[in-house]
């Protein structure tokens, strides 16, 4: 997938995803199930996941200085995605920083403000990006180690997706409950 193509992903995932969670009742956005994160902690996750990138990503020299450069060949998308839920059935789970608080109703418009401003600052600086810088600078991952930058977008591209899935899946489930009970 080439610099345009990533970028215009990015925009469109997040952008739906912002949509969907702007679509949530307050109800819907402040439910969890058991121990599952409410729509709110899923937001502040990914809030919380892309704001380290949209930060980095302006200073190529500091990347290459503090996290090197690879061989300049990327994984393709569907590769990443499959490590990544490689590790997600190994148990991999968020940790540190990349945890959400409860989010409450309140917070709602300011995350998704913030989500949308992120997304801003990466796509500018992603215009700096050669094809090749893309496949050549790396970046560490909690959960994946060294990625490529290309393959760390590939990476912000798939997990917003993944979080969107995991709140509509989550809400059903409550959904199912309740009618369950109504029986």
């Amino acid at each position: 997938m080439d610099k345009k193509s990533i970028i215009k992903n990015l925009v469109q995932r997040h952008q739906e995803f912002g949509e969907y969670l702007g679509s949530l009742s307050r109800k819907d956005f402040e439910i969890s199930r058991k121990e599952k994160w409410n729509a709110g902690q899923d937001l502040d996750h990914i809030v919380k996941s892309i704001k380290p990138l949209s930060n980095v990503l302006s200073n190529k020299e500091f990347i290459a200085t503090k996290f090197g450069k690879g061989n300049g060949i990327s994984s393709d998308y569907e590769i990443l995605v499959s490590r990544y839920k490689d590790k997600i059935a190994e148990g991999g789970v968020a940790f540190g920083e990349f945890i959400p608080e409860k989010i409450s109703w309140d917070k709602k418009e300011g995350l998704l403000r913030q989500l949308h401003e992120l997304i801003e600052k990466i796509t500018e600086a992603l215009q700096q990006y050669t094809e090749e810088e893309l496949d050549e600078l790396l970046l560490p991952h909690p959960l994946l180690g060294s990625l490529t930058v290309r393959e760390m977008l590939y990476f912000t591209n798939y997990h917003v997706t993944h979080h969107r899935n995991n709140i509509s899946r989550n809400l059903r489930s409550i959904e199912n409950q309740v009618d369950s009970r109504e029986l």
